[in-house]
């Protein structure tokens, strides 16, 4: 069994936060973490370890797929009040491998929504290089 480690990089002292600590998955899969570029523009951010890579050392697609979908979720809802995001599509392009300690950022942004339904698309990139860009489609619904 790989032991977890722990970033080091200091996100929480940068100004990051961890924007759902109560997300069992994404608490295990990550830890991610939310901040905001010189621009204002989001960025969802993650240190890659061991423990989130492949046998090739270089972080696992379902790990760079998590961080699209958690970037590209937060940004359909933000400043929404009271919704959630589900995701109905994903459609992931991946460009380059990322290696283990890279920090991978991700940049999401919506281009389109409805009263129902968010168009988004992101890119990350992975120490300032391009790794992956997808597109999606998040389904808009109340909190219960």
């Amino acid at each position: 069994m790989i032991k977890k480690e722990m970033p080091k990089t200091d996100f929480l002292n940068n100004g990051y936060t961890i924007p759902y600590p109560d997300d069992p998955f994404e608490m295990n899969s990550g830890p991610f973490y939310l901040g905001k570029g010189n621009n204002g523009e989001t960025i969802v951010a993650l240190e890659v370890s061991q423990s989130q890579c492949n046998s090739g050392l270089v972080a696992h697609g379902g790990l760079i797929m998590t961080l699209a979908d958690l970037a590209v979720c937060h940004e359909a809802v933000k400043n929404l009040g009271n919704l959630r995001a589900l995701t109905v599509s994903l459609t992931a392009n991946f460009l380059k491998p990322a290696k283990k300690g890279t920090i991978l950022k991700a940049f999401p942004e919506v281009s389109h929504r409805t009263k129902r339904t968010a168009f988004a698309e992101a890119y990350i990139l992975a120490d300032d290089e391009k790794v992956f860009t997808c597109t999606s489609v998040i389904r808009l619904i109340p909190c219960s």
